[in-house]
């Protein structure tokens, strides 16, 4: 019977926190967010991020922030530091 209230409580939790974490606030004031259109793609802008700022990509995720959808990248700095950066998903433009 434990093994039951385990599985229920695993299957619970595990459809709740995928619906929270969706709509956690980021740094910028930007929101994760999942199925919107976007003129590019995640990879396209890991490119230009790393091809504008240097690094390597360790991480895309699409945010709507400033009012716009936008891809956060995170960069790995040589340096051993990590750089976030905001790409518009329209535009494949940095956002300041």
């Amino acid at each position: 019977m434990t093994r039951l209230y385990c599985i229920i409580a695993g299957l619970l939790l595990g459809t709740a926190l995928p619906a929270a974490a969706a709509h956690k606030p980021y740094a910028h004031g930007a929101t994760v967010v999942s199925g919107s259109q976007c003129a590019i793609a995640a990879a396209k802008a890991g490119q230009i991020a790393s091809r504008l700022y240097g690094g390597k990509v360790i991480g895309v995720k699409q945010v709507i922030a400033r009012g716009r959808t936008a891809f956060r990248v995170k960069l790995l700095q040589p340096n051993g530091r990590i750089h976030s950066v905001l790409i518009d998903a329209n535009s494949g433009q940095p956002l300041k």
